[in-house]
């Protein structure tokens, strides 16, 4: 056996230590190369394994991963195991669209690097229909915290983020076509050359919010709050600016 077999046989087993650049590799090897930390160890997974078995409840405000600080590993490992191993939604092929994403209201991913993950029709908060019937309260409640998170080229196609708490967030060049981000705190957030084309962005906070060269063609901007945001070349074709 040459060297070079060798070494590339043993670049695509599973690695025994945390070095990322290795583990990286083999997460490559596995199909998922959006995929960049150590797998997390067996305790978290069956604790998280058992968070994500809770029914949510509206009324008394309990959800599988309310005030949870979740890790990228964390994420990474509960969107490869999402739907017992169907993995996250692949918004390329339209034949997942009717699949929903991780169901994550409450959850803590403040400060988080969730770059370039495949967060496609993610739940974050409450659905609009519950938001009808739902009090401030609750609706804050099930808000997720990702203040100053880098979500910088995440896939977020149609998710539900509504009420989300993005402050500060890094979400630069993200496609978040067709999200609903309604109520959402999006202040000072960077949003340069996002693609929010048909996104529900009604009574969110945009203030002081970074949105040079942001696609918002057909957006739903009623109500917004976008003092000091800076438009400079956004696209607005077609939205609604109410």
């Amino acid at each position: 056996m040459s060297d070079q077999y060798e070494a590339r046989t043993l670049a695509i087993l599973r690695p025994l230590n945390d070095d990322k650049e290795t583990w990286a590799e083999y997460w490559m090897h596995q199909g998922q190369p959006w995929r960049t930390e150590p797998e997390i160890d067996s305790e978290r997974q069956k604790y998280l394994d058992e968070r994500r078995q809770i029914t949510p409840d509206l009324t008394e405000g309990i959800y599988p991963f309310k005030n949870i600080k979740l890790t990228r590993a964390d994420v990474e490992w509960l969107l490869a195991t999402h739907e017992h191993g169907r993995g996250p939604v692949d918004w390329s092929d339209e034949y997942m669209w009717r699949r929903k994403g991780l169901d994550l209201p409450g959850a803590d991913l403040r400060q988080t690097n969730l770059n370039n993950l495949p967060l496609t029709r993610i739940q974050v908060g409450l659905s609009q229909e519950e938001r009808m019937v739902a009090t401030p309260e609750q609706c804050e409640m099930a808000g997720v915290h990702l203040e100053g998170a880098n979500i910088h080229w995440a896939h977020l196609e149609r998710a539900s983020l509504f009420g989300a708490y993005l402050a500060e967030a890094n979400l630069s060049r993200a496609p978040l076509e067709e999200t609903f981000l309604v109520g959402a705190h999006l202040e000072r957030a960077n949003l340069t050359g996002a693609r929010l084309a048909r996104c529900y962005l009604t009574e969110a906070h945009l203030e002081e919010a970074e949105l040079f060269r942001a696609h918002l063609e057909g957006a739903f901007l009623n109500k917004v709050h976008l003092e000091k945001a800076n438009l400079h070349e956004a696209h607005l074709e077609g939205a609604a600016l109410r």
